[in-house]
């Protein structure tokens, strides 16, 4: 992977990206990124979705190819046309697949953009997600990864990363450790920091990869997206295990994060 851009500010999520009585948490969060090999703009430093990258890290594409035999992933948010292309890989029913509880009318999957319905990451055309309130009040898009900590043994995730299309006011990402909350991002906190414009859909002030760093403490199980207008969109979105190894990988590490990922319906795509 070639790394197209590293910026050095590194905001603390106790800062301008979260509020109410959150403001004593010292996650981090950077704009690091790789340009990912399958077309879908931008993705993880840690993980690709073509060439996967370091274990305890696992990653959700949207797309259909990245399913694995006997973990064919929901087709049911797809919009009409793109039910051979996309799906959300992350298995609700596996034997260890991350519980995806979005309403069928908010959440949507598809490639390419739609004049106010959802506009792709920019330079991404594979499948992505969007989460729309069609207008009316707030939305939800919810993860509950406790099954892929069970399987794997561990407490929590401390790392967050996710390709953020057009970024919104009206957009934020919740994470929840046991029913309570522990942080937040906020669309309007990111364009603060970042001096982005709202909505912009090619502007890479609008379009950036997040990483959020928790740490121990603030480890959490669940994350809840939230939209009260048209529309939030994101794409490869990427979790770490807080007891992930911490040493460089070598290339035959990526066999070992594919043979787990087997198991969860968690998929990297395979090489055509």
């Amino acid at each position: 992977m070639k790394k197209l851009s590293q910026v050095a500010k590194v905001f603390t999520l106790g800062s301008a990206l979260v509020f109410g009585s959150l403001t004593a948490n010292a996650a981090s969060i950077s704009f690091t990124y790789d340009a990912a090999t399958d077309g879908s703009g931008l993705t993880s430093q840690y993980i690709d979705p073509i060439t996967g990258g370091l274990p305890g890290y696992f990653i959700e594409t949207f797309d259909q190819d990245t399913n694995y035999s006997g973990f064919a992933g929901s087709t049911a948010y797809n919009d009409p046309g793109f039910d051979q292309e996309c799906s959300v890989n992350s298995v609700n029913g596996g034997p260890a697949g991350v519980l995806v509880t979005p309403p069928s009318n908010e959440v949507g999957v598809r490639q390419g953009s739609v004049t106010n319905v959802a506009a792709a990451p920019a330079n991404d055309s594979t499948c992505y997600a969007y989460l729309t309130n069609n207008g009316v009040g707030t939305a939800s898009f919810e993860f509950d990864y406790s099954q892929l900590l069970s399987f794997n043994a561990d407490t929590g995730i401390t790392y967050l990363g996710f390709y953020w299309g057009s970024v919104d006011r009206y957009n934020d990402f919740n994470f929840y450790s046991g029913g309570n909350l522990v942080s937040r991002i906020t669309g309007s906190g990111l364009l603060s920091a970042l001096g982005g414009s709202a909505g912009n859909q090619t502007g890479p002030g609008s379009n950036v990869y997040v990483n959020i760093d928790f740490s121990f403490a603030e480890q959490f199980d669940r994350l809840v997206i939230n939209t009260s207008g048209i529309a939030g969109e994101f794409d490869n979105i990427v979790v770490g295990l807080s007891q992930r190894p911490v040493t460089v990988s070598s290339p035959g590490s990526s066999a070992l994060l594919l043979l787990g990922l087997a198991a969860i319906g968690l998929r990297l795509r395979r090489k055509k």
